[in-house]
């Protein structure tokens, strides 16, 4: 046994010790000092930003680009056609490109080649000669972009992904227009400059060259993607009428992920945060109406549940107010209006439920999906299987609002929240006031084979009881902005029950359930869901007490510095690793101990509340350093294993990018560390902040109001000792707002101070221990929330158990849960 206890210590300091592996490259160094020097007088330039987060990598690393209408680059450092290439949709045109200075290749597969991955692409840079390749956002078009350090013949050799010699090639006043065999997207070439097909050999694979006619320093050449050659070739023409398009578009990219800004002294996990930034807009397509994809390069459809999770941290805190309003817009009108579905045959409920009887019954259309808005939307499929999704748009919605003070989009969203709250009060609210449900119908969603739950959550889920507390309090809300009481003292009084039941019901005051049973008995498995109880509701939805006892419980078990397991590790059903083949299905892994990255999120609003955001950075740390050195580049896998591997580095699984993982980390930056929560239909601009002990400074400028006015606050904050002081100041505002801060105390209370700050004025506030200071003077403050540290105790990291199959029931045969939810009775007597 102590030898167990060894070997999982080592693995938990190995664990940690990784952070320390990630060596800022002696370029990426000299540009972090370069956006320093110019963030200290404001927000970089767009030449100045990508030298500060652009990743300089070795080969074989994966990176990723969206082009914010159906497409994406799936591409890979160190060599040539690594990777699929540039869809656009479900279709495969071009794998990669490369380039040649004089015929000879730019080799990025040459030691001396330096490759640098961006947020729109990927620049190669050897023996001075440059090639650059760029996708431009919200179309279909990417350039390539070729330099020399002295005049040459320049080319660029596309490798497209079909037979260019059975394409039909056609010029069109200096287009080059090329038909693909088969149907799809048709595609057009133009360039800065007169260009000739060059179809003898050289190059990278011998394939036909796009080559300047004659010598310069530099050539570009732009590619256009259309449903029709007439489209592509108008397309491609307006690209290279533009002059300075590729610097406008690079412009446009700094000027979207700097719309907000965070800047602080932690290098590493400013880079990391941009990245996320960059990653999470990567996600924001118009497929189906402005929507965000879920991940890649699987789940790329809108996913409602991860839609409404990923917006606040994608959209909100970046103060792209429109595109949520229009993303939230396009779901609502997909809700489930049908009020003539008939209920589920017996044989489809059992399905539903999971049980063996009914193993051959189809799931369908539900009467119980009444106001839902899907699941999923995906071309023609449109399915509502989620509880959840629904509860999250309406707090989505809200806070929205809460961001813009648009009252008019309010009082739409009152009969989208109507519908919903009517057809869960007739299809799936019990006696108790509690929302019930389906066990596959909640986050945890996988199924055997498309029917049993692998993990069984119904038919009262804890985390579904904070959301549908949370949907009635938001629809409430709305309801009283758009000034129509009724509904909402109603829909405050189901609130008001629901909150009592679930107390009841869920808590025997030591541990919280995870869900209750159909038979009402109470399943004591320790996942992460119950954090959510924290982090979802306006207010408290427990009692302080029990939310500070929940947060000690659920992390003390579950949180390992790289991530929070989706089950504990002493659960018998705890899966160490997500793929294992030889002892089970993956799916079976999957919300049973595997580690999801969208759950750190709420770990860390749940931290932070309570003053332990020193535990929580430590975590984001670990974030940062996955999302800038681990698998794909600049943006963050969908699931972790378990277990880390034997140096204690983390194993990515899964999607290799996931939307909603990257938008919490972007979302905890903003409205966890900084603690930055708008309320514009108070005209407050309110702070919660929990600040790092490594952080000594930070720059930031924090957005709210309607996108087209501009408005935003600037803060520039410098730690002295112990003590803060914060600038704060308007920037094109044209009334006062009201300023609020909700500042943690020594033990952790949090008291508030309030005060007008108005335009064209630098307000200048000092913390101390206790107490704020405005411009020199005291600044009176009420209490807002106790003390929970008697209950919450010393907080640390969980040590990861040791990677051993026979300490593991899953891994002592052969789909061991799979048997035991199949068959409960065999499996309980053996």
């Amino acid at each position: 046994m102590k030898a167990t206890r060894g070997v999982a210590a080592a693995m938990a300091g190995a664990a940690l010790a990784w952070l320390g592996t990630l060596a800022v490259q002696p370029a990426q160094a000299a540009r972090a000092t370069q956006v320093a020097q110019v963030t200290d007088s404001g927000i970089p330039d767009a030449a100045a930003l990508d030298a500060a987060i652009g990743i300089v990598a070795g080969p074989g690393h994966l990176f990723a680009v969206g082009d914010n209408v159906d497409g994406y680059l799936d591409a890979a450092t160190g060599g040539y056609r690594l990777r699929p290439g540039y869809f656009n949709g479900e279709t495969l045109r071009l794998q990669d490109v490369a380039t040649t200075v004089d015929g000879r290749l730019l080799d990025r597969r040459a030691a001396a080649a330096v490759e640098t991955v961006l947020p729109y692409g990927r620049r190669t840079t050897l023996a001075g000669a440059t090639e650059t390749l760029v996708l431009h956002a919200g179309s279909r078009r990417l350039s390539v972009v070729a330099t020399s350090p002295r005049s040459s013949l320049l080319a660029v050799q596309p490798l497209w992904a079909f037979d260019i010699a059975r394409a039909t090639t056609t010029w069109h006043d200096g287009v080059l227009a090329i038909a693909p065999p088969g149907a799809g997207m048709q595609i057009a070439i133009a360039a800065d400059r007169p260009f000739e097909i060059v179809a003898a050999g050289g190059g990278y694979d011998g394939s036909p060259r796009l080559q300047a006619l004659q010598r310069g320093r530099e050539f570009t050449l732009h590619i256009a993607f259309a449903p029709t050659a007439a489209e592509a070739v108008a397309a491609a023409a307006a690209m290279a009428r533009g002059r300075g398009l590729v610097a406008r578009s690079v412009q446009a990219n700094r000027d979207r992920l700097t719309r907000s800004w965070l800047w602080t002294s932690d290098r590493t996990y400013d880079r990391a945060l941009v990245w996320a930034k960059a990653s999470g807009l990567s996600f924001l397509v118009d497929e189906y109406g402005l929507g965000l994809w879920a991940g890649l390069p699987w789940f790329r459809q809108n996913w409602g549940r991860d839609t409404f999770i990923s917006l606040p941290g994608i959209l909100l805190v970046g103060g792209h107010f429109g595109a949520a309003r229009r993303v939230i817009e396009n779901f609502a009108r997909y809700q489930d209006l049908n009020r003539n579905r008939q209920p589920p045959t017996a044989a489809a409920s059992a399905a539903s439920a999971g049980a063996d009887a009914a193993a051959d019954a189809p799931i369908g259309p539900r009467a119980s999906d009444y106001g839902r808005i899907p699941n999923r939307v995906s071309g023609a499929e449109i399915i509502y299987n989620t509880v959840d999704g629904t509860p999250w748009m309406l707090r989505e919605a809200l806070e929205y609002v809460r961001y813009t003070g648009d009252r008019e989009f309010a009082a739409r969203m009152v009969g989208v929240a109507s519908a919903y709250i009517e057809g869960a009060l007739a299809h799936a609210v019990d006696a108790d006031g509690l929302l019930t449900h389906d066990d596959a119908d909640t986050w945890m969603d996988a199924r055997i084979e498309g029917r049993q739950a692998w993990s069984p959550r119904g038919s009262r889920a804890v985390e579904i009881q904070a959301l549908w507390y949370q949907a009635l309090l938001s629809a409430a809300t709305l309801a009283e902005f758009a000034g129509d009481p009724a509904p909402a003292q109603a829909w405050r009084a189901q609130a008001q029950r629901t909150r009592a039941s679930f107390l009841r019901l869920f808590w025997d005051g030591r541990t919280m359930a995870d869900r209750l049973r159909r038979d009402g008995s109470r399943d004591l498995a320790v996942r992460p869901n119950q954090l959510l109880l924290l982090t979802v509701p306006d207010d408290d939805f427990v009692p302080p007490a029990v939310g500070a006892a929940v947060l000690r419980n659920a992390t003390s078990e579950l949180l390992f510095p790289y991530g929070i397991a989706s089950l504990s590790p002493r659960d018998p059903n705890f899966h160490p690793h997500h793929v294992d083949d030889a002892h089970y299905h993956k799916d079976a892994a999957y919300h049973n101990g595997t580690i999801w990255g969208w759950n750190a999120g709420f770990t860390v609003t749940a931290l932070t509340r309570w003053g332990r955001q020193d535990l929580a950075y430590d975590l984001s740390r670990n974030l940062a350093a996955q999302i800038l050195d681990l698998g794909t580049l600049g943006t963050m896998s969908e699931l972790l294993d378990a277990l880390p591997d034997a140096d204690g580095r983390p194993h990515p699984s899964g999607t290799w990018s996931q939307a909603w993982s990257v938008a919490e980390f972007e979302r905890n930056a903003y409205q966890d560390y900084l603690g930055f929560r708008p309320d514009l239909t108070r005209n407050r601009l309110q702070f919660v902040p929990a600040l790092p002990t490594a952080w000594q400074h930070f720059d930031a400028r924090l957005p709210y109001g309607p996108e087209e006015r501009g408005e935003s606050l600037a803060v520039a904050a410098r730690r002295h000792e112990s003590n803060w002081v914060w600038t704060l100041a308007l920037r094109h505002a044209t009334a006062p707002r009201e300023v609020v801060i909700d500042f943690l105390t020594r033990d952790h209370a949090r008291r508030r101070a309030a005060f007008m700050l108005a335009p064209g004025r630098r307000a200048r506030i000092e913390f101390t221990a206790d107490a704020l200071r405005l411009d020199g003077r005291p600044l009176a403050s009420t209490l807002q929330s106790v003390s929970q540290d008697a209950v919450i105790g010393e907080l640390r990291f969980a040590t990861p158990p040791p990677d051993d199959a026979d300490a593991y029931d899953v891994t002592r045969g052969k789909d061991v849960l799979q048997q035991r939810l199949l068959h409960p009775a065999a499996a309980a007597h053996h």
